[in-house]
């Protein structure tokens, strides 16, 4: 198994919480390393729904009213992409959490790179670099050059798993928080003038509350079981990728410190296990 170094035997558990202990990955071999790049991820949108409806359920019922546990699918948008649809007005209408087929492959490809770097040191960084000229941030096809057993091994997909299931539930929390702190809200007006439906929400709000959000949906994905070993290794690229394009304002706030960040998370963690015990 992999030697994965964490913080505590707790934290190290998050990588597989309870209510997805049944997603593991089992890889079958090819001889052909043509293959490596042509394998198609066992985590996908369905993963993605469980982890909605995980995180709105350890909310609480004040919150949950606001949104909807079902994300919905925007199965033409090759933008890596979460939002949160806003309600038609109506009181008491919820709000649905829009996930794009972009980010669920994106998410895909930065938890797999994530958990190659167990052996080939430095490939998580590589695969971000390299989508800097990238208008949309695509990741590149994960693997080349390196062995399809290596790629496509049962510990590597089973810690990619692990990985996709933490990012993926920071990156939903974090917009779920957006919405229940008013931010879609308050803003709505520059959304529509910047055209909504392509431009994020980090792109408009100040920095103090994209970092409220961050640390609001970071609690909410560690109330799941879900750490935030994820969320960190984005911002700790990020915060490495040159002049910051304008892409990753998908992800992070444009001004934001985030190496700052990464380490107020890393302290909320192990304060989250000191209060547990």
């Amino acid at each position: 198994m992999l030697n994965r170094q964490m913080h505590s035997s707790k934290s190290r558990r998050l990588l597989w919480p309870a209510c997805f202990c049944g997603i593991l990955v089992f890889a079958s071999f090819s001889s052909h390393a043509s293959d490596t790049l042509k394998r198609d991820y066992e985590t996908s949108f369905a993963n993605v729904v469980k982890i909605c409806a995980e995180l709105h359920q350890a909310l609480d019922p004040a919150k949950q009213r606001q949104l909807k546990p079902e994300p919905v699918l925007l199965e033409q948008v090759r933008i890596p992409r979460i939002t949160s649809a806003t309600s038609d007005g109506t009181s008491g209408t919820a709000s649905a959490i829009q996930v794009s087929a972009g980010i669920v492959e994106w998410i895909n490809r930065a938890s797999h790179a994530r958990a190659l770097d167990e052996s080939n040191a430095g490939c998580f960084a590589r695969c971000v670099s390299t989508a800097i000229e990238d208008p949309n941030g695509s990741l590149p096809a994960i693997g080349q050059g390196l062995a399809p057993e290596t790629v496509w091994g049962v510990d590597t997909m089973n810690y990619q798993a692990g990985i996709f299931n933490q990012m993926t539930g920071a990156l939903l929390a974090i917009d779920m928080a957006h919405h229940y702190l008013g931010h879609y809200k308050k803003h709505s007006a520059q959304l529509a003038s910047a055209g909504e439906a392509t431009s994020p929400i980090c792109s408009v709000l100040s920095e103090k509350e994209w970092r409220e959000a961050v640390m609001k949906g970071a609690r909410n994905a560690l109330d799941c079981g879900l750490g935030v070993d994820g969320l960190r290794a984005i911002l700790d690229e990020f915060e490495k990728l040159p002049g910051r394009p304008a892409w990753s304002a998908q992800f992070v706030h444009p001004k934001a410190n985030l190496s700052k960040l990464s380490r107020e998370l890393d302290k909320m963690e192990k304060d989250f296990f000191l209060v547990e015990k």
